[in-house]
């Protein structure tokens, strides 16, 4: 049985240059049917609602290595569940992130059977938090979104809100729903989304907080201080998704987003090393997408040498907090099996303690995750 649909290639190559626009189209999940709970931090001031009187189940331990795969809020909702728990048990995955916060900010919880149901499989459990981005919290919360210079919220080009790094609210409601996550079973908080906004019309954005008397890497610092140091403080192990460019660079690119300020704060890292977002002309390939195990291996491998550089570890210390999001969709080339292994391959030599898959629509193309014993 084939698990991922196919998909038409286009006719040409797609590129998506990190440093300038967000993830695209490729990183909007397709939520449909879903039941969404009310955010139990929709306001910070008020501070978070209680959990509700259910049976949390116990933590699962975190795997020697990661093999993740990306939920939608939607799946555990729908039979599309009952497929994929079968084939993470089928095929040796052991780790699932699901999105508890959405990109347009809405809170969903997994139903409460799902949680223990997941965790008696053994599967290690993430609970993926979309951060600035984020059109609920800025309509119920104004005063911490960015607004047009011709007045009401800005929007990126896909109509969507954002907050302003800079507001405390916005880091205190990401804390108080990674908390919550926690206590009804998660077993790790995932923070995504957690940048200055890109792609849209930039210049006439005009923050509520923000005042430019520090650069935005130097409040995204602040970010990554706060939300990873209350998450470490609670026992709660947090991981921070972040542009596979931030690995080849110090550049922030103008969001504010920089590898050396996230390591520190973060029991894990999460680039994403996608081949077919980087452009062109990296490192030599017209169509890097064609290139999964060099791409992969490069982004890595230069990501060690910027925090060796900047902080002086070991590569023992630094690459085990390497957990990078892999390509597992059709965008530049056809993935298949022999191009998901290539990237799964391409962070074991790094040295990354794990690895995730991302489909936006959860249809993941057979492939072999478990390395096998004398494999190269």
């Amino acid at each position: 049985m084939r698990w991922k649909r196919g998909l038409l290639l286009l006719a040409a190559p797609v590129f998506l240059i990190l440093g300038a626009i967000g993830y695209g189209f490729v990183n909007q999940p397709v939520i449909a049917d879903v039941v969404v709970g009310e955010s139990p931090a929709s306001d910070p001031v008020a501070g978070p609602k209680e959990v509700d009187e259910v049976k949390v189940p116990a933590h699962v331990a975190l795997p020697e290595e990661v093999r993740g795969i990306y939920w939608t809020a939607a799946t555990p909702r729908v039979s599309r569940a009952d497929d994929l728990l079968a084939y993470m048990a089928e095929t040796g995955l052991n780790a699932v992130v699901i999105d508890v916060k959405m990109d347009n900010g809405e809170v969903a919880w997994p139903p409460e059977e799902m949680m223990p149901r997941i965790a008696e499989l053994g599967f290690y459990r993430i609970a993926r938090v979309a951060v600035m981005r984020d059109s609920a919290f800025a309509l119920a919360h104004p005063s911490a979104a960015l607004y047009s210079a011709g007045g009401g919220l800005w929007r990126d080009k896909t109509g969507a809100a954002w907050l302003d790094p800079a507001a405390p609210e916005v880091v205190e409601n990401a804390i108080a729903i990674g908390r919550e996550a926690y206590a009804r079973g998660f077993d790790e908080v995932q923070f995504d989304y957690i940048r200055f906004a890109s792609d849209g019309a930039l210049s006439s954005i005009r923050y509520p907080v923000y005042d430019f008397t520090e650069t935005k890497s130097e409040v995204m610092a602040k970010f990554f201080e706060t939300a990873g140091g209350a998450m470490r403080a609670d026992g709660i192990p947090v991981s921070f998704d972040l542009f596979g460019m931030t690995f080849e660079t110090s550049d922030d690119f103008g969001i504010g987003q920089r590898l050396v300020d996230a390591f520190p704060n973060a029991d894990f890292v999460s680039p994403m090393v996608y081949p077919s977002h980087y452009a062109s002309g990296f490192q030599g390939y017209a169509n890097p997408a064609l290139y999964p195990y060099e791409v992969v291996t490069h982004s890595l491998t230069f990501g060690l040498g910027i925090l060796s550089s900047n902080f002086g570890l070991p590569d023992t210390e630094i690459t085990p907090k390497f957990r990078p999001w892999i390509q597992d969709f059709d965008i530049g080339a056809v993935y298949t099996a022999e191009r998901i292994e290539a990237q799964i391959k391409a962070a074991r030599d790094a040295g990354a303690s794990g690895w995730m898959l991302w489909n936006a629509r959860n249809v993941y193309e057979p492939a072999k995750y478990v390395e096998q014993v004398g494999q190269e």
